[in-house]
């Protein structure tokens, strides 16, 4: 049985065949059309004035032209069939990332559910003595910020993919950085966060506000995830009309071959290693930080060694 985008796709290619066929049609036909005029207009010169020179360098000139015009014709067609093939493969390409990262989301939503779902269960039941309930309680807490983010993370990225107009403002780095942490240190806490941004802090930078909330926390938790003992470092760094933003840890690593790979969609931690994620949060980060006009890199000395993911703005 065929998806929804499977039939989109199957009609969008019906619809782009037809119409590329028609104007191919439509410039044969033209082209014909305009050489049978000409060669009886040459015939009605001839039969009036014969062959004179002036007729015949007439002929000759509107020849070329119906050439020019006929390659012209046909590579402007050709043109436009490759305009449309490409927009066509970018659109299938959007539309089955933006399903995929639909269907990793709704999977990644039944964790959190299910667990709250129980934490209500059980507080209307009366399974929960009074005494016992704080720690169930902070357990459904978070699994209500971990949808909450999740879903900030996912209106955030359909914003930026719909090419809709972030309004960018000038900040300095330090105040963006400190919009995100004071909420993000009030629910996860300060225990190895080592913030130190030194000069950098004080330039301004472009950036809107819940692209860069959504990118910084979601490589916050990426470093906590995967780093050790949660040890995050934040540092930034200015490089010509560049700021960086460095989110380092000490944890996993990867491959340094494997640093473009990495903001792919679905790509998670292996192995004995591998943690709960859609394996999006990387990718979205990126698309939301070129957005607004900056980009989102990635490097590792090797597996086990650390991970720095930096995060490059314009200076305002």
């Amino acid at each position: 049985m065929r998806t929804s985008f499977e039939r989109h796709a199957r009609w969008t290619n019906i619809a782009y065949a037809v119409t590329l066929f028609l104007l191919a049609l439509l410039g044969s036909w033209w082209t014909v059309l305009i050489a049978r005029l000409v060669d009886e207009n040459h015939e009605l010169s001839l039969a009036l004035w014969g062959p004179t020179a002036e007729v015949m360098a007439e002929y000759g000139r509107k020849r070329l032209m119906l050439i020019g015009e006929s390659v012209t014709l046909t590579f402007l067609t050709v043109a436009l069939a490759g305009f449309v093939m490409r927009y066509a493969r970018q659109e299938r390409a959007q539309i089955q990332r933006l399903e995929g990262v639909l269907a990793a989301s709704t999977h990644e939503l039944k964790t959190p559910i299910a667990g709250i779902k129980a934490l209500l269960e059980s507080l209307r039941t009366g399974v929960l003595p009074p005494g016992k309930m704080a720690p169930y309680l902070d357990k459904g807490l978070a699994s209500a910020d971990r949808l909450e983010h999740l879903v900030e993370s996912i209106l955030a990225y359909q914003v930026a993919v719909a090419r809709r107009t972030s309004e960018l403002e000038a900040r300095p780095l330090g105040a963006w950085v400190s919009s995100v942490l004071d909420d993000h240190l009030a629910h996860v806490g300060g225990t190895g966060l080592d913030c130190a941004l030194g000069p950098a802090a004080d330039v301004p930078v472009r950036a809107a506000a819940d692209p860069f909330r959504v990118i910084l926390e979601n490589l916050l938790d990426n470093a906590r995830k995967y780093g050790k003992n949660g040890g995050v470092r934040l540092r930034a760094r200015v490089d010509g009309d560049r700021v960086g933003l460095d989110i380092i840890d000490d944890g996993l690593g990867f491959a340094p071959e494997d640093a473009v790979a990495i903001f792919e969609p679905y790509q998670r931690g292996g192995g004995a290693e591998r943690r709960h994620g859609t394996g999006l949060g990387l990718y979205i980060a990126r698309t939301l930080a070129r957005s607004v006009e900056g980009d989102l890199r990635a490097e590792s000395a090797g597996e086990g060694r650390g991970s720095t993911f930096t995060l490059w703005l314009r200076r305002a």
